[in-house]
């Protein structure tokens, strides 16, 4: 299997020993293959797509730090487009595979995803995530301290201000799994920015190559949110913990 994957990293131009990155970004062809099915509809789901667009400035900016940036997926909306050829549009590859897949995953420096099932892959192998438009706040992945997160912006459809930590929790919004429970309290979901995905990206290999230097102000931020979130997540009081440690 080693021998295999590295055969196939060889076949996708990547260079022995090179660094790379799976990307995975959900959107709504992901359950398309169900859309003739009775059993589901699967549109309250789309709380959680993203657009791969907003992606490629962070892909090119990983591909300038030296490294390959695998866009996972099996069906996918639209291609990724990037001429760099760094940048592997993987999802839309003649020779995608399921072993490949878990090759990557396992294999990868890091993930950065918008919480999709690919992610237990890293996840097992131990491979840190960088989280962008995760989404429900309160299930926001908390068990691996080399994780990194966004959430989508949460606006107020009343008078378009973005809502604050306590008051995306008040919203009602906090643990929504349905697109029509956002509707329902009038929040509306912002994507985050191309600007936002590439920052997060360039923190994630600092902190991993051990460059990134915190500053008292982010140590502050740090420390407030956490607090405003524990609090929060305690008032909804349910029957079993969202998170440990």
């Amino acid at each position: 299997e080693e021998i295999e994957g590295k055969k196939m990293l060889a076949k996708f131009g990547v260079p022995k020993n090179a660094k790379f990155v799976c990307l995975i970004v959900r959107d709504s062809a992901y359950l398309d293959r169900y859309k003739e099915s009775t059993l589901h509809n699967w549109n309250y789901h789309s709380y959680r797509d993203g657009d791969i667009d907003k992606y490629v400035l962070a892909a090119e900016e990983l591909a300038r730090r030296g490294y390959y940036v695998f866009r996972m997926g099996v069906n996918v909306l639209k291609p990724l487009k990037s001429s760099n050829p760094k940048v592997i549009d993987y999802a839309n590859s003649k020779i995608r595979s399921d072993f490949m897949d878990i090759y990557l995953g396992a294999k990868c420096r890091f993930c950065i995803s918008t919480a999709a099932g690919f992610d237990e892959i890293p996840t097992i192998f131990r491979k840190p995530i960088a989280y962008t438009g995760h989404m429900p706040i309160a299930h926001i992945n908390t068990h691996n301290k080399e994780t990194l997160i966004l959430t989508k912006h949460h606006i107020n459809k009343r008078n378009q201000k973005e809502l604050t930590v306590s008051e995306i929790f008040s919203s009602n919004t906090a643990v929504s799994f349905y697109t029509n429970e956002f509707k329902k309290n009038e929040v509306e979901l912002e994507e985050n920015s191309p600007e936002e995905i590439r920052d997060i990206v360039i923190e994630m290999d600092e902190r991993l190559n051990g460059n990134w230097k915190e500053t008292k102000e982010d140590l502050l931020l740090q420390k407030k949110f956490w607090s405003i979130f524990n609090n929060n997540i305690k008032k909804l009081n349910l029957e079993k913990p969202l998170h440990g440690k």
